[in-house]
């Protein structure tokens, strides 16, 4: 009886979409990679080359602003920001959380000018999507921790 209660939670775990650790090892390296090309691409200031790292139907999601969405806004939005002096983006992934072609991913980012003085540092949420043989930027929501000045 164990082993058939046993054999039935797998399968339930399965069908779930919980992924063995060693695909889950696998998921969180393609995205460390995809995070080392996102930075790779802003310390050379190329926009539009980090919207091509979103989905088509990808969103950024910035505090303070609506929803940014579409390569073209997309890639206007990074280079507005690279373009204001963010000459390179660090990004540390914390956790992965995966299911079948999704994976959702919080991490932590630090945004730095061409001194290295850290001009910002945060938190963010990615949702990631498996198409076309890579994993890409589905969902990106972000948000500062450092407080707003007093007044």
């Amino acid at each position: 009886m164990k082993n058939g209660v046993c054999l039935c939670l797998i399968a339930v775990m399965a069908l779930i979409g919980f992924a063995s650790p060693s695909l889950a090892a696998e998921v969180r390296a393609a995205i460390e990679s995809a995070n080392a090309r996102f930075s790779a691409l802003a310390a050379q200031g190329d926009g539009a080359a980090l919207a091509g790292l979103y989905a088509t139907d990808g969103a950024v999601m910035p505090a303070g602003s609506e929803p940014i969405r579409g390569t073209q806004a997309i890639a206007k939005f990074w280079q507005s920001a690279l373009d204001s002096g963010v000459a390179a983006i660090e990004l540390k992934t914390v956790e992965v959380y995966g299911q079948g072609t999704t994976a959702t991913e919080v991490g932590e980012y630090a945004l730095h000018d061409k001194a290295g003085k850290v001009l910002d540092r945060g938190k963010y949420i990615v949702i990631w999507r498996h198409q076309d043989g890579q994993w890409k930027l589905l969902r990106d929501m972000f948000s500062t921790n450092v407080p707003p000045p007093k007044g």
